[in-house]
């Protein structure tokens, strides 16, 4: 798995997830919100009865307001889980973060957020009263897993109060409202290519979802290699993008942009350029940023540009003379669907997009219906599964599909079965394909992660 972040906060992330609450404190004083009730969490109760924990930054100014931040865990978990995995005072520093029981018991000390109007109301009337105790200036969701099915739900719902959110590892739910009233939301979609939870399809459908209802700010930001689990530092450059493309303050945007264009790299998948040049470009024609920001904004922009055009002088070269149109152990069958997906936005990514978008539609088209074979087979009559998961590879090799990790671990098991006498027209056409696909893909990542971190 590719490290988003230390293997040891990530222990301590897997725990807590499991666990459902803070694994590091006993129960939160109890202290209603307030102007006293700031740089520590507290718990306390909306008139409901709904629990919530909470935090407000020692900088909270009551004249000047501050974000509201809903962060809504996913199943049967509770309100702890919020601050367990996201820092206090670290983690979006100057938002009053407020994290709630999901809206319905589960029964056995745990809570989810239902499809269910009661259940956004529950919500809606916690962010009333905080808006009425707190300054509040703008609001934001980050919702995990089932939580971020309903934080899709919610800004739906209640799209004059939502102005941005995130979600990760889900997709939105039937039902959830669109329309040109919500087009002035922010929404991030982030999934980590490696989850056993909830498929990574998931939130590419989701952003097919919304940009086929035409918003202008819908984005996919893909953790590769990364599972179910929270990530404090991803979330936050999310977060941060929602805010700089919404806030008409040009220092929260300022603010927004510093943490995404000064974000360390150290795996080569740690930012993201196709965000980071988005805001960066809002920045040039926002009303009353200086110059000094604009500055920094273009110099940024510039070098995301660069940055892009390395990246496809590199898989010019090498694909050589190549079509693409075959797999080979080559580092390009890794590097381009990368590239293509995490530039996305990007003017040198985007004229390169061009020569390869109706390649990949056709692959996606022809390896789509093996890919439905596979699933429909792959239990009662593995042989027939094998043979199709190998056409998927074959035909669809640019689909991210097709790299799925758990998919080519299965073709591999059966590959190496001897008590599934596969045709050996089947093992050939899987030698042919899948050892080069995979090392060429391995390849493409290494090289990938390599010019990122160089830059």
């Amino acid at each position: 798995m590719r490290a988003i972040w230390s293997a040891s906060m990530a222990l301590v992330l897997a725990f807590a997830a499991a666990s459902g609450g803070d694994v590091r404190a006993e129960e939160r004083e109890q202290k209603a919100p307030g102007p006293d009730a700031k740089g520590a969490v507290y718990g306390w109760k909306a008139a409901d009865g709904l629990a919530y924990e909470y935090f407000v930054p020692k900088s909270y100014d009551a004249g000047k307001g501050a974000n509201l931040l809903l962060i809504l865990h996913g199943s049967n978990h509770d309100r702890r889980w919020g601050f367990a995995n996201h820092e206090a005072g670290a983690f979006r520093p100057d938002d009053v973060i407020v994290c709630p029981d999901g809206t319905t018991p589960n029964g056995k000390g745990g809570f989810n957020f239902m499809k269910d109007e009661k259940d956004l109301k529950r919500v809606h009337a916690l962010q009333d009263e905080i808006k009425k105790t707190f300054k509040i200036r703008a609001t934001y969701l980050y919702g995990h897993s089932q939580g971020s099915f309903f934080s899709f739900l919610y800004a739906g719902a209640y799209e004059a109060d939502v102005q941005g959110l995130v979600g990760q590892a889900s997709g939105p739910w039937a039902g959830t409202q669109t329309s040109p009233k919500h087009f002035h939301q922010a929404v991030a979609l982030m999934h980590g290519t490696a989850d056993p939870v909830v498929p990574y399809f998931q939130s590419v459908g989701g952003l097919s979802f919304y940009r086929d209802a035409k918003y202008p700010m819908a984005h996919l930001r893909s953790l590769e290699g990364w599972n179910h689990w929270p990530n404090q530092n991803q979330t936050a450059m999310e977060l941060a993008w929602c805010e700089g493309m919404t806030s008409d303050d040009p220092e929260r945007v300022a603010a927004a942009f510093d943490l995404l264009d000064k974000a360390p790299d150290e795996s080569g998948f740690d930012r993201d350029p196709s965000a980071t040049w988005a805001v960066a470009k809002r920045i040039a024609t926002l009303a009353g940023a200086s110059d000094d920001l604009k500055a920094r904004a273009a110099k940024s922009q510039q070098a995301v540009e660069d940055l892009a055009k390395r990246h496809v002088d590199a898989i010019a070269a090498s694909l050589g003379k190549g079509k693409g149109d075959k797999v080979e152990d080559a580092a390009w069958v890794g590097h381009l669907p990368l590239f293509l997906r995490d530039f996305e936005g990007v003017p040198a990514c985007d004229a390169f997009a061009k020569d390869w978008n109706d390649k990949i539609a056709k692959e996606r088209q022809n390896a789509g219906k093996s890919l439905d074979e596979y699933w429909r087979t792959r239990q009662k009559d593995p042989a027939k599964a094998f043979a199709a998961g190998t056409e998927v590879v074959r035909d669809g090799f640019l689909w991210f599909r097709a790299a799925d990790a758990e998919f080519l671990k299965a073709l591999g098991d059966w590959r190496n079965d001897a008590k599934l006498k596969l045709p050996a027209a089947a093992t050939k056409a899987y030698d042919d394909v899948v050892p080069a696909f995979t090392s060429g893909r391995k390849k493409g990542v290494d090289e990938y992660a390599a010019i990122n971190k160089k830059q």
